[in-house]
């Protein structure tokens, strides 16, 4: 459990700079352009988040997936040929996704963006092609297991993303939403350029015949995971879409400020699980037990880190929305109390989802995410009927409820991994302290959060000391 603090503590500086500058930025942005503003700008954002699934073919993930082992071992060759088939891939697929994004914009514009004008889908495909390339050289570090360059390329992304966007809306307000989403992608394409250098690379021109295997194995592995990706993560990235069309501009406002807070809250944790947790599991899926004891412990720092920040959260969560955003997102607290219960399921799942996609084949992973999806669709749809804006945040809950359940029975059916009781427990004590958090109130909510905060610090210690003393012996 050592290293992975050290990992998660490393990700996580980068992640707690992303969060001040979002957090600053979102603040900026709400002010200036109210809810609505903020609901076009997640429009703009799905959009684009959504085109780059299409058009990624999972090249970042895969490279993770296809070359992580081969960094491990120091195969220069075919890290240099793996290099050249990401690229090859990049051309052919983001170029063809931006031509349909440019010919079909009117259309685009209309469906997806509310009142945006459709020479902001432009931006949006230009925002893509950069987002896409910065995805390759992204990928690379983190098949190199290249923690630090990650973490820098995520402060300094996030920081300069949040100036630009916060200089153009200042000064131009709503007109300048569209450009905004090219903030991040810029910076990130410039700043993984140059970390990438640090790879080391030979120049040499890759051997043939390996650039042929190395694109087969990433489309092998691509096709089936964007596949995933459109049945699951494009479902979540696409419920503003949804919720536009279903209570308005307005609410897409309110939703989008409470996935923007249950997401970036504990964003180094989730980040440390792309970026720390899936390399590892990917040069371990050879070796059953190591592979199976990477997840008990990752899952066990996961509910110790997670449980205390969500109950924290919970208690102080119409203050923080109104600190964050302002007064006129009181509504967003209805749906980001849900979605704090939610998410403590939601950390657990996402260990074994990344075990699905590090153990099994891409179809078991696609079955996965098409549960996943087709939950979350169904269960925000039944909610937003049921009990209108909150309902977004019952729908979230009950997602994650029923794809853990999902997760977790294919892991065990398929002989990879077996629930240890402990981690069970310490589950139902995290989500029960949760609902006591929810339910009591001010001072003694907090009081209660804080409480279990200190609880589980002291207990992570422990496992910290334990794994130090145990890595000692050996």
């Amino acid at each position: 459990m050592g290293s992975i603090l050290r990992a998660t503590l490393i990700l996580g500086s980068g992640s707690a700079i992303s969060l001040v500058a979002g957090f600053l930025s979102n603040k900026a942005y709400a002010v200036w352009v109210g809810p609505e503003g903020v609901g076009l700008l997640g429009l703009l954002q799905g959009l684009l988040a959504i085109a780059a699934i299409v058009a990624g073919m999972g090249l970042s993930a895969g490279l993770v997936r296809v070359g992580a082992a081969r960094a491990a071992q120091r195969d220069a060759a075919f890290m240099v040929a793996l290099r050249q088939a990401a690229w090859q891939i990049y051309g052919y697929f983001s170029g063809a996704v931006t031509l349909l994004v440019l010919l079909f914009s009117q259309p685009i514009a209309h469906l997806m963006l509310a009142k945006s004008p459709v020479y902001a889908v432009l931006w949006v495909a230009v925002a893509l092609l950069m987002s896409l390339a910065a995805g390759v050289q992204i990928g690379l570090l983190n098949a190199y297991h290249r923690v630090g360059i990650l973490a820098r390329i995520t402060a300094i992304s996030s920081v300069a993303g949040a100036i630009w966007g916060i200089v153009l809306v200042w000064v131009w307000r709503e007109a300048a939403l569209p450009f905004v989403v090219l903030g991040t992608p810029l910076v990130q394409i410039v700043s993984s350029t140059w970390f990438v250098r640090e790879l080391n690379l030979p120049d040499e021109r890759p051997d043939l015949e390996q650039v042929r295997v190395a694109r087969g194995e990433l489309l092998r592995f691509g096709l089936p995971f964007t596949g995933s990706q459109l049945v699951g993560s494009a479902v979540q990235l696409g419920m503003p879409f949804l919720v536009l069309h279903q209570l308005g501009q307005e609410n897409v406002g309110y939703y989008r400020a409470a996935v923007l807070f249950s997401t970036a809250y504990i964003g180094f944790l989730l980040n440390a699980l792309g970026q720390d947790f899936y390399p590892r599991l990917s040069t371990l899926k050879d070796q059953p037990t190591a592979f199976r004891e990477a997840i008990h412990t990752q899952q066990r720092f996961v509910l110790l880190l997670g449980s205390p920040l969500v109950a924290i959260s919970l208690a102080v969560a119409p203050i923080i929305v109104s600190v964050l955003f302002s007064s006129q997102f009181r509504p967003t607290v209805a749906i980001l109390q849900w979605q704090l219960l939610g998410d403590l399921l939601r950390f657990v799942s996402w260990t074994l989802s990344y075990a699905v996609l590090a153990g099994l084949s891409s179809r078991f992973y696609f079955i996965t995410e098409s549960l996943g999806g087709g939950m979350l669709l169904g269960f925000s749809l039944w909610g937003m009927r049921q009990f209108g804006l909150q309902g977004l945040g019952i729908g979230w809950l009950a997602t994650y409820a029923g794809y853990l359940v999902v997760v977790a029975w294919l892991l065990v059916s398929r002989g990879i991994w077996t629930p240890v009781w402990s981690n069970v427990g310490l589950l139902g004590l995290g989500l029960s302290i949760g609902v006591v958090v929810r339910l009591v109130s001010e001072p003694w909510s907090l009081l209660f959060a804080i409480i279990w905060g200190l609880v589980c610090a002291v207990w992570l210690s422990r496992q910290g000391w334990r794994a130090r003393a145990k890595g000692a012996q050996q």
